[in-house]
């Protein structure tokens, strides 16, 4: 079978990049004693913390709101 100059596509690209690529691993974050117990009490109060409360949350916990499980 014939390949069109300049459409070559390696091996390598397609385990990068192809439609079954995997994201890169996210890093684990390590929170400290004293965050676990404050994201415990608000995972208590409400299973979903979104919205202002979470950036709320993420604020005075010094985490960013994707940290905010």
């Amino acid at each position: 079978r014939s390949v069109p100059a300049g459409s070559e596509v390696s091996q390598e690209s397609l385990l990068l990049h192809g439609p079954f690529a995997r994201k890169p691993k996210r890093i684990r974050t390590a929170f400290s004693p004293s965050q676990l117990l404050r994201l415990e009490r608000a995972f208590e109060k409400n299973h979903y913390v979104v919205g202002a409360e979470r950036k709320q949350l993420a604020s005075s916990l010094s985490l960013s709101e994707t940290q905010v499980p």
